[in-house]
């Protein structure tokens, strides 16, 4: 039998499993900012907030008369500011009890491969580590995702058309 080599194209362009590897390592290192280019791709990861764009943000937006001494004296205070946590802590949705299908990726989950197609995944359908239970859009392209575990969907935790970040629940399977 031949051996199937891949072509310099092929053997040097990113996969989606090496993608998960580069993001997990980036947590475990707590790395910010990846970058890979070669004559056929680029392939760029940020983790977390971008402080220089939040200052940015800051200093445009109309404030009271103290509060830029107090920006400028703990600028640390700008990944986190109090409103903005406190605003997301009202929007979660209730805690998850059982073991979850977590998104790999950055990106707009979709339920269906098209609007008005059937869902891939509902509550009540079993799945295992090969079920299409979402498609997750990243830089235009459509990632097919995987279950990666067997279970019985018992919520949805993400509405259809909404952004993901990476490793957000976006299924919970009943325990």
């Amino acid at each position: 039998m031949e051996d199937i080599k891949p072509t310099e194209k092929e053997a040097t362009n990113l996969d989606l499993k090496q993608i998960k590897q580069i993001v997990t390592l980036m947590a475990e290192n707590d790395l910010t900012y990846f970058h890979f280019e070669n004559e056929y791709s680029t392939v760029e990861l940020r983790r977390g907030s971008d402080l220089d764009a939040a200052k940015e943000l800051l200093r445009h937006l109309p404030m009271a008369s103290a509060a830029p001494a107090a920006i400028a004296a703990a600028p640390a205070a700008l990944a986190a500011p109090a409103p903005v946590a406190a605003t997301a802590a009202a929007a979660a949705p209730s805690p998850v009890a059982g073991p979850t299908i977590n998104s790999p990726m950055v990106g707009t989950f979709y339920r269906s491969s098209a609007p008005g197609e059937k869902a891939f995944a509902n509550i009540g359908d079993s799945v295992d580590e090969n079920s299409n239970v979402c498609i997750i859009e990243a830089m235009k392209v459509m990632n097919e995702i995987k279950a990666e575990t067997r279970g019985t969907i018992a919520r949805v935790l993400v509405e259809d058309g909404k952004p993901v970040q990476y490793g957000q629940p976006l299924f919970e399977l009943k325990a």
